[in-house]
Formats: structure tokens, sequence, C-alpha cells
């Protein structure tokens, strides 16, 4: 079970949130832990890409709220993906959160200038990451620029 702080479930407090999350990551573990952590969201839809060029369209024709990245992807490069989402007017608004393991602070200040909304290292700190969501789908226009 994945839980939060102090063995609640990460739910039993925070408020619903209603949108689509899309998932662009080719690794079927983490596949399975954000699909487990966003099932703690009520309302929270997931949609999920194995490949980056995949991701770009699902992007494209769904218009996500938000997009969790991996930056080593079969296809294209997660940095490639991320600056085609920037300059697709379709899609260059969409928060994009970077997951890597890559934290080097050259690699994370990088990808934040390149358009990133957010930054968060693997392993995946669990409350952390509900924490983004939370922000990010019960926000108003303020980007979230959290790193670790």
């Amino acid at each position: 079970m994945v839980a939060g702080t102090n063995g609640v479930p990460p739910s039993a407090a925070t408020p619903k949130t209603f949108g689509t999350l899309l998932y662009i990551e080719d690794n079927p573990a983490n596949l399975r832990l954000v699909e487990r952590i966003v099932s703690y969201r009520p309302g929270l839809t997931l949609l999920s890409a194995v490949q980056g060029r995949h991701g770009l369209e699902l992007a494209r024709d769904h218009q996500p709220r938000a997009i969790v990245l991996d930056l080593h992807l079969p296809d294209l490069d997660g940095t490639e993906v991320l600056a085609r989402l920037r300059g697709d007017p379709s899609t260059r608004d969409i928060p994009v959160v970077i997951v890597s393991a890559d934290a080097t602070p050259g690699q994370v200040t990088r990808l934040l200038a390149q358009g990133a909304d957010a930054y968060l290292t693997k392993p995946l700190d669990v409350s952390e990451f509900l924490a983004l969501l939370d922000r990010l789908f019960n926000r108003t226009a303020t980007p979230c620029a959290t790193t670790t």
C-alpha cells in the first residue's frame, strides 16, 4: 500500500482533483507506481505513453492538465519531447514535470530554463509527488517550480 505521512492514505485529507494527467515513461515499474499514486486522487485520469512520439500525440489529442515526463525514452530524448511540447501552440501551456534519476544541478537548471515547470528525482518521493499533483490540479494560473 502506498501511504502518506504517518501511514494515512494520501487522499484522506485532500480535496478531490479533476482532470487528466499524461505520464510519458517507458519503465513498467514506474508506470505501475504512478498508477497506484494517482489512484489516491479521485477524479484524476491517467493516460500513459511508453514512447515520446506517442506522448506528443496524446498531449495534442487529449490536452491533459499536466504531463509527467521521463528523460530517457526509447524513441526521443525527453528534452526533445519537452522542446516539442513547448514549441506546439496546442501544448505549450500544459505544465510539464520532469522525473529523472539525473538530478545534477546543471541538469535541473537547464530543463527548468527550457520550460519544465518542476523537476522531481527518482526514486519518486510519494508525498512530494502527491503534493505537486495537488498544486497542479488545484492551482490557479501560478506555475509550480518545485525541485528536489
